[in-house]
């Protein structure tokens, strides 16, 4: 949630993300204020009747003619505005409503003199009556796009002042130019961390890509070589009967070494593998549950309990569920290869339009030299590690459209949290 400008150039891109949002918005039953040119709103409705929205759900926009919104008729008027949008929204903020806004700014040719303090101001009264909002429900999100061909430099800097994140046609990112705190994450560490997050996303997205093809030669390489390897081994097996203990115990060990290198190929598949194909409705507490129950098998070894904890049994989410299993599988797996004795503790909360999944155990934590290096290619602090586990998780929550972030301190333990989107279909 929160406070958007949307300085665009393209307008297929434009109507595209319009038509995104506004669907997003009636997939959640937001209250929906589109404000924009009556030809754009024809062409989101269009979209949204291709994609399969029913004529019901589209009378459900509130639309308003941005000409009329903003009164084009004469110089730009901030405190009219607001009024008209405080008139709109009060009553549903009253009722607990989840507000989306999407308003194209327009104005009539004035001197410039006059309008960027009049836009400015305008925009410093849409973000204080937000920010009432959010005090009151901190349900709301809110996007003021701007044609960039018709922002000055010294509009543009008032406009990064007064939202909290600055998208383009093809970029979304915090403003650094914003004047309060953010809305979202009231911690000085979280935020940063989260522009941290966001910097490094094409980074990320791209060394995934890279690995993903690496891996592919890689599993291709290894299987065809160990089908050739376990073909004459078989054939070895077979025709010398006379073989020693010895030479026997040889054979075997060869035999479990070549399952060893299978089992590294198999990571690499699954890391090689781009599409999420085998998707349905998911009790994402029930699944952890069962990843609980089969990771305890797994322990009896160790003096280490897991406990899973839920805020709301009946969430659930869209996705593959074996892949999403084998995410968790992992985390707790590195969770438990981190101790001997301890405890697992697996949250899964309800987050407004996501699920959040905290798999924190109460090991010794992460040392910097290793945690600089967590996530990446075929880095590992384990002998026999591969570095692919996480990667593999990473990629997964991805193409779920999720997240998965690390904390960790030492002496206290690790927590890994995932964030994936709700399901709007129910079980």
């Amino acid at each position: 949630m929160g406070h958007v400008v949307y300085t665009y150039t393209d307008s297929n891109k434009y109507i595209e993300h319009a038509t995104s949002y506004i669907a997003e918005g009636l997939d959640k039953n937001h209250v929906i204020l589109y404000v924009d040119q009556p030809q754009s709103f024809a062409s989101v409705q269009e979209n949204l009747r291709n994609t399969g929205y029913s004529e019901e759900q589209m009378d459900t926009i509130y639309f308003v003619d941005t000409h009329i919104a903003y009164k084009k008729h004469e110089d730009f008027n901030p405190e009219a505005v607001l009024k008209d949008l405080h008139d709109f929204f009060e009553p549903h903020v009253k009722e607990g409503n989840v507000l989306r806004g999407w308003g194209l700014v327009t104005w009539r040719p004035q001197s410039i003199k006059t309008l960027v303090p009049s836009v400015a101001l305008h925009e410093q009264n849409v973000d204080e009556f937000f920010s009432r909002v959010a005090n009151i429900t901190r349900n709301y999100i809110n996007v003021c796009a701007y044609d960039s061909v018709s922002l000055s430099s010294s509009l543009l800097i008032e406009l990064l002042q007064t939202h909290e994140y600055h998208m383009t046609d093809t970029h979304f990112l915090p403003s650094h130019l914003y004047k309060k705190e953010s809305l979202r994450f009231t911690e000085i560490s979280k935020q940063l961390q989260f522009e941290n997050e966001l910097r490094n996303h094409d980074t990320r997205r791209d060394k995934l890509h890279i690995t993903g093809k690496l891996a592919t030669i890689i599993a291709h390489e290894l299987r065809t070589s160990l089908t050739v390897v376990q073909g004459r081994l078989q054939l070895l097996d077979l025709t010398d009967g006379n073989r020693s203990e010895a030479g026997q115990l040889q054979l075997d060990g060869i035999k479990k070494e070549l399952q060893e290198i299978e089992q590294i190929a198999s990571k690499f598949v699954s890391l090689a593998e781009t599409h999420v194909v085998n998707k349905k409705v998911i009790n994402i507490t029930e699944l952890i549950e069962s990843v609980k129950v089969r990771m305890e098998s797994d322990i009896d070894m160790k003096a280490i309990a897991i406990h899973v904890l839920s805020d709301n049994p009946q969430m659930t989410i869209f996705g593959d569920e074996l892949k999403i299993r084998q995410v968790f599988i992992n985390l707790i797996k590195n969770a438990v290869e981190a101790m001997e004795t301890g405890t697992i503790t697996i949250d899964v909360k309800d987050d407004v339009d996501q699920v959040t999944i905290d798999v924190a155990d109460s090991g010794p934590g992460i040392p910097d030299v290793i945690l600089r290096q967590i996530g990446e290619p075929f880095m590992s602090s384990k002998v026999d590690g591969t570095g692919l586990g996480l990667l593999i998780c990473e990629k997964i929550i991805r193409d779920h459209n999720g997240n998965l972030v690390l904390q960790t301190e030492m002496g206290k333990g690790t927590t890994f949290t995932v964030s994936l989107p709700k399901s709007s279909l129910g079980l």
